[in-house]
Protein backbone atom coordinates (compact mmCIF):
# COMPACT_ATOMS: atom_id res chain seq x y z
CA UNK A 1 0.00 0.00 0.00
CA UNK A 2 1.69 3.50 -1.18
CA UNK A 3 1.25 6.43 0.13
CA UNK A 4 -1.92 7.71 -1.52
CA UNK A 5 -3.57 4.60 -0.61
CA UNK A 6 -2.84 5.40 3.15
CA UNK A 7 -4.24 9.15 2.64
CA UNK A 8 -6.95 7.86 1.26
CA UNK A 9 -7.74 5.75 4.13
CA UNK A 10 -6.55 8.53 6.66
CA UNK A 11 -9.21 10.58 4.92
CA UNK A 12 -12.36 8.15 5.44
CA UNK A 13 -11.34 7.35 8.67
CA UNK A 14 -12.04 11.19 9.60
CA UNK A 15 -15.21 11.44 7.67
CA UNK A 16 -15.60 8.01 9.80
CA UNK A 17 -14.87 10.22 12.92
CA UNK A 18 -16.97 13.18 11.60
CA UNK A 19 -20.23 11.35 11.01
CA UNK A 20 -20.23 9.95 14.46
CA UNK A 21 -19.97 13.79 15.69
CA UNK A 22 -22.25 15.12 12.66
CA UNK A 23 -25.04 12.34 13.73
CA UNK A 24 -24.52 13.03 17.36
CA UNK A 25 -25.35 16.60 17.50
CA UNK A 26 -28.20 15.87 14.95
CA UNK A 27 -30.00 13.41 17.14
CA UNK A 28 -29.43 16.03 20.37
CA UNK A 29 -29.24 19.58 19.00
CA UNK A 30 -31.87 20.37 16.73
CA UNK A 31 -32.76 24.08 17.28
CA UNK A 32 -33.76 24.91 13.90
CA UNK A 33 -34.76 23.29 10.37
CA UNK A 34 -31.76 25.09 8.61
CA UNK A 35 -29.12 23.70 11.54
CA UNK A 36 -30.62 20.21 10.51
CA UNK A 37 -30.58 20.61 7.23
CA UNK A 38 -26.92 22.18 7.07
CA UNK A 39 -25.83 18.77 9.03
CA UNK A 40 -27.49 16.55 6.69
CA UNK A 41 -25.55 18.34 3.67
CA UNK A 42 -22.58 18.28 5.44
CA UNK A 43 -23.08 14.28 6.36
CA UNK A 44 -24.00 13.96 2.18
CA UNK A 45 -21.17 15.97 0.53
CA UNK A 46 -18.93 14.25 2.93
CA UNK A 47 -20.18 11.00 2.06
CA UNK A 48 -20.43 11.58 -1.31
CA UNK A 49 -16.32 12.55 -1.65
CA UNK A 50 -15.04 10.00 0.13
CA UNK A 51 -17.20 7.47 -1.95
CA UNK A 52 -15.79 9.18 -5.14
CA UNK A 53 -12.60 9.15 -3.71
CA UNK A 54 -12.45 5.16 -3.10
CA UNK A 55 -14.64 4.19 -6.05
CA UNK A 56 -11.62 6.47 -8.27
CA UNK A 57 -8.67 4.49 -6.52
CA UNK A 58 -10.88 1.24 -7.14
CA UNK A 59 -11.10 1.49 -11.16
CA UNK A 60 -7.36 2.63 -11.05
CA UNK A 61 -6.58 -0.50 -9.16
CA UNK A 62 -8.41 -2.44 -11.92
CA UNK A 63 -7.14 -0.20 -14.98
CA UNK A 64 -10.70 1.17 -15.60
CA UNK A 65 -12.04 4.77 -16.60
CA UNK A 66 -13.45 5.95 -13.74
CA UNK A 67 -17.64 6.77 -14.58
CA UNK A 68 -18.86 10.03 -15.04
CA UNK A 69 -22.27 8.62 -12.97
CA UNK A 70 -24.73 11.59 -11.71
CA UNK A 71 -24.53 11.22 -8.43
CA UNK A 72 -20.90 11.70 -8.79
CA UNK A 73 -19.38 8.33 -7.58
CA UNK A 74 -15.88 8.07 -9.75
CA UNK A 75 -15.91 12.49 -10.49
CA UNK A 76 -15.72 15.41 -8.33
CA UNK A 77 -19.31 15.66 -6.98
CA UNK A 78 -20.86 19.19 -7.51
CA UNK A 79 -21.10 21.88 -5.03
CA UNK A 80 -24.43 21.97 -3.06
CA UNK A 81 -26.89 24.50 -4.48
Amino acid sequence: MGKRDRELLAGLAKVNTEIGEVTLKLLTLQPSDEHYAAGLRRLGRDLVKIGAALARRAHELDGQEPPAETLGIGASPAPPT
